[in-house]
């Protein structure tokens, strides 16, 4: 097999990781209430990610749940195939600022309510939410199957919550999960990217790879040309569909990366030869996942973005035999 030279003796790849996040509910969407904490509402301001999630509905147990005062005592319910398992937990959890009592909510049980002395509610707390923050570790609550990635920016101006409020697929999905996974709930993720990174490596092995002033040339002007915000948004995006496949996604969920693909246009112009991105749910406790890919906390998906048979690619290199040994899991340039 012909091993493909290196045109440039250094590499650069575009890198891109998740960084903060918010986790919401659908009913959430349209409940009217407004984020006043301003640490959240920063989040949400600049969350333009989202992925659309199912896994099994949790409910709390009427035969089974207490407050002392101190901590919230019962058990947990959920559903596979219609077989119900029951998992307990211990919360400890203090009363809010004018609370004066702790109530489970009335059927399906979703959640329980803290009310003040004239019966109303304060504040709530989920039983989702105690799988999403390490109070229960059990593997079925915790992996979150990946349905759809979208995106919303908007030059900025539009948020993930904003789109996700008049989104059809999203009203799509929650309507085939209440038919076909009656035992399913839908969670919606939303992050926040970080500011890209340029990852390099110089491969001093390469006699004939071009170096010297041209490299620096071209490095230079990688700096001096960053990628737009938007850029790096759908960048982000186009990513994490071509890794999950979601079920609802279309574009881009076996075509990218490709060489007529506009959200591709600088990368080629600056000539970036590969796109890393990253998603971290560690700090969630949970497990992202498709059909086509296992569950895990940090999910790093890696994509050629040039021809590796006419030019040898960020993940390739020469072993001592002097064959090409590429990184494994390398998604590859579509023809």
């Amino acid at each position: 097999m012909t091993v493909a030279e290196r045109k440039y003796i250094s590499e650069f790849a575009v890198n891109l990781c998740s960084a903060r996040w918010q986790l919401i509910l659908p009913h959430q969407l349209n409940a009217g209430s407004k984020i006043t904490d301003p640490v959240s509402l920063e989040i949400s301001e600049n969350c333009h990610i989202y992925l659309i999630c199912k896994r099994p509905s949790s409910v709390f147990d009427p035969n089974n749940f207490s407050f002392d005062g101190k901590v919230v005592r019962g058990n947990i319910v959920y559903k596979i195939g219609g077989v119900e398992t029951y998992l307990p937990f211990e919360l400890p959890f203090c009363l809010p600022a004018g609370a004066v009592s702790l109530e489970l909510a009335p059927y399906p049980c979703r959640e329980f309510e803290c009310k003040n002395a004239k019966g109303e509610v304060l504040t709530y707390f989920p039983a989702m939410a105690l799988s999403i923050n390490g109070v229960i570790s059990n593997a079925s609550l915790q992996k979150l199957e990946v349905l759809y990635v979208g995106q919303a920016y908007a030059e900025g101006k539009r948020t993930a919550i904003d789109r996700l409020k008049s989104h059809s697929t999203l009203q799509r999905v929650l309507s085939d999960t209440h038919y076909s996974f009656p035992d399913d709930e839908i969670l919606i993720l939303t992050f926040e990217y970080s500011p890209y990174r340029v990852i390099s490596w110089v491969d001093g092995t390469e006699k004939k790879a071009i170096s010297g002033e041209k490299d620096i040339t071209r490095f230079e002007s990688i700096m001096d040309n960053p990628l737009s915000k938007a850029q790096q948004i759908s960048l982000a995006e186009a990513g994490l569909i071509r890794y999950f496949q979601p079920h609802y996604n279309v574009v881009y969920k076996d075509s990218f990366p490709s060489s007529d693909q506009a959200l591709l246009d600088s990368c080629y112009h600056l000539d970036f030869s590969a796109l890393i991105v990253e998603i971290d749910t560690e700090d969630l406790d949970i497990y992202l996942c498709s059909l086509n890919i296992l569950p895990n906390q940090h999910h790093i998906a890696q994509f050629n973005l040039v021809d590796t048979s006419v030019r040898r690619g960020f993940f390739t290199f020469i072993g001592k035999d002097g064959k090409a040994v590429e990184m494994p899991n390398v998604i590859s340039r579509s023809k």
